[in-house]
């Protein structure tokens, strides 16, 4: 059996998604794909748009097998603990042979060099690398541009540079540490690029969202193999909305003092003062990140630091949860029976279809996952969509046909 595995979100699944899962299959030459899928927060550090059962029925759809929950504690991460946390998560499966991602052509020849030169750092790198920080440079930039002497110069560092590069080269390198029988499978990437605000037929998901929240239907249709599912969440208002999101992000940060917000896994030193002072000031999300946002911070990492102090994500929470420890169901193909008998027998974590009964078990990482969907609930205008305990109550999405 060969199986190929995917680390996505899919906030919402649209026509360059498709492609790439049709790609992975068929270079892989699988019998089925599996996909650890972001639950409900992204790692832009916001409540998903789409439900995570709905968006697992669009994957099943879209041509994935079986869809497993990537837990808060990895998908609102930077790109190394996101990368680890996938990739242990589909190699504890037990079936997985193949790991897909998305990566620019340009940036191929650089993958497998650069991770292992992470892999044996040179002292000439850790120079480079600590100049750049003290430079106030963010850190995926310091560390491409003390990569790049190491990689060939100028043409290396405009490939560390790419939007994709960072997460593909921590997948390499997650699969090294913690899935070597893994085999990495890198897909060419078409279309726009993560942040890219134009619609095409091949548009990004941020394209996608800004377009849907702004009516232009039409244009949207062109970019989604499914667009009914999309339009109808945001006609029966259980898409997660920025303003609700802000108000619930300031009333925390206002309630919040300087020790609770260190505490914070991944809590930039001396942040907390900022981030308090901007809390006070700011009207609106936008407004909130403009004032803390830097150079050497990152609008993601500023971000997922409030999504962090929201759900209450705290350092010692993430060094008790190195690696996901139970794969959580959310959506499975009738016809894959063959995979999910094949993942029972061989998976090392628990394979939990319904979160109730594994509530203890499941500890402190199903107790964020249960808030973070429990809080983008709250941001969405529907009644129903903001009931509590979504993830005690919902079962997990069977297409049979």
């Amino acid at each position: 059996m060969r199986v190929v595995g995917v680390i996505c979100e899919y906030d919402p699944f649209h026509n360059g998604h498709a492609l790439h899962l049709a790609r992975a299959r068929a270079q892989a030459q699988a019998d089925y794909v599996v996909c650890a899928m972001s639950g409900s927060f992204t790692q832009r550090g916001t409540p998903a748009m789409l439900d995570k059962w709905t968006r697992a029925r669009m994957a099943l759809m879209g041509g994935a097998d079986l869809v497993v929950e990537l837990p808060f504690a990895f998908c609102c991460a930077q790109a190394e603990r996101f990368a680890r946390g996938g990739v242990s998560l589909l190699g504890a499966l037990g079936v997985v042979t193949h790991l897909a991602f998305g990566c620019e052509p340009a940036g191929l020849p650089y993958l497998l060099p650069a991770a292992s030169a992470l892999e044996c750092p040179t002292p000439r790198f850790r120079e480079a690398l600590a100049r750049a920080l003290g430079e106030g440079c963010s850190y995926p930039r310091a560390q491409a541009e003390a990569l790049a002497p190491e990689l060939g110069g100028v043409q290396a560092l405009q490939a560390l540079s790419l939007p994709n590069f960072t997460l593909a080269l921590e997948y390499v390198r997650a699969l090294r540490a913690l899935a070597p029988q893994v085999q990495p499978l890198p897909v060419a990437r078409e279309g726009a690029g993560y942040h890219d605000e134009a619609l095409s037929p091949l548009a990004s998901a941020t394209a996608i969202r800004l377009a849907a929240r702004q009516g232009a239907w039409e244009e949207v249709a062109q970019a989604m193999p499914d667009v009914g599912t999309l339009q109808s969440a945001m006609s029966e208002g259980r898409c997660a909305q920025e303003d609700a999101f802000a108000r619930l992000l300031l009333y925390r940060l206002r309630m919040a003092d300087a020790a609770q917000l260190r505490a914070l896994y991944d809590m930039p030193e001396g942040l907390e003062h900022r981030i308090l002072r901007a809390a006070q000031e700011a009207g609106t999300y936008e407004e909130l990140i403009a004032r803390v946002k830097s150079k050497r911070y990152t609008r993601a990492r500023i971000a997922r630091s409030f999504a962090h102090a929201l759900v209450g994500f705290t350092r010692e929470v993430a060094d008790a949860l190195p690696v996901p420890s139970y794969a959580r169901v959310l959506g499975l193909r009738l016809e894959a029976a063959p995979l999910l008998r094949a993942v029972r027998e061989r998976a090392s974590v628990p394979l939990v279809h319904r979160a109730a009964p594994f509530e203890r078990e499941g500890g402190a990482s199903l107790a964020l996952d249960v808030r973070a969907t429990d809080l983008r609930g709250l941001c969405c205008p529907a009644g129903d969509a903001r009931r509590g305990r979504l993830d005690m109550r919902t079962p997990p999405i069977v297409l049979r046909a």
